[in-house]
């Protein structure tokens, strides 16, 4: 029997990607407010840096630069995000070949079967993968593991940036109790709506 059992639906997504590609490219700008989107006026991504000064994806630059004067702002280079994209993924496909890339910074990898070939627990799974992508790429990763892809991807978002989380079937009522319905993949405003108010 595989040891992951049923918990083996994983998704990897890169944190602040379009920013973090720039940073990693220009060690200089890590630990700085970072956002691209200059050919357009209106910011494409942000770094966690950006972020934590209330900047986000969507703002137009002239209102960011009033948050932050000191904001590096550059233009989106679609090819190196591509490049660091696909090497991301060829690094998740060291763990297992079942790899679905699901965007240009996400990708969804099925772990069945790989358990005793991987031959480590599932938390070790995750740290490498995000300690690989880190050492290789300067990109940092969060990782989530669970039995769905729709659990897998709520659990990558619940420790970012770069972070991982577990979920197994003993615990996912737990999870989905503290978790608002419209912040699960696939559940739009509208239908966010309707369940809410049913309760």
């Amino acid at each position: 029997m595989d040891t992951y059992q049923d918990c083996t639906l994983l998704h990897v997504d890169a944190d602040g990607f379009f920013a973090g590609v720039e940073q990693a490219l220009n060690p200089a700008l890590r630990g700085r407010p970072v956002v691209t989107g200059a050919e357009r006026g209106i910011i494409a991504a942000a770094s966690y840096e950006a972020k934590a000064l209330g900047i986000k994806r969507g703002l137009q630059l002239h209102e960011a630069k009033k948050l932050c004067t000191d904001l590096v702002i550059l233009p989106s280079d679609y090819e190196a995000y591509s490049l660091y994209s696909q090497r991301m993924f060829s690094i998740l496909r060291r763990f297992t070949p079942l790899v679905e890339e699901y965007s240009i910074d996400e990708a969804f990898a099925d772990l069945s079967g790989c358990g005793d070939v991987l031959n480590c627990p599932l938390e070790n799974v995750a740290e490498q993968l995000r300690n690989t992508v880190s050492a290789e790429m300067g990109l940092t990763v969060s990782v989530g593991i669970s039995l769905t892809k729709t659990l897998s991807k709520l659990c990558s978002k619940f420790r970012k940036p770069n972070g991982q989380t577990i979920l197994r079937r003993e615990h996912v009522q737990i999870m989905l109790k503290r978790t608002p319905i419209a912040k699960v993949w696939g559940i739009g405003p509208a239908s966010a709506a309707k369940l809410q108010a049913k309760g």
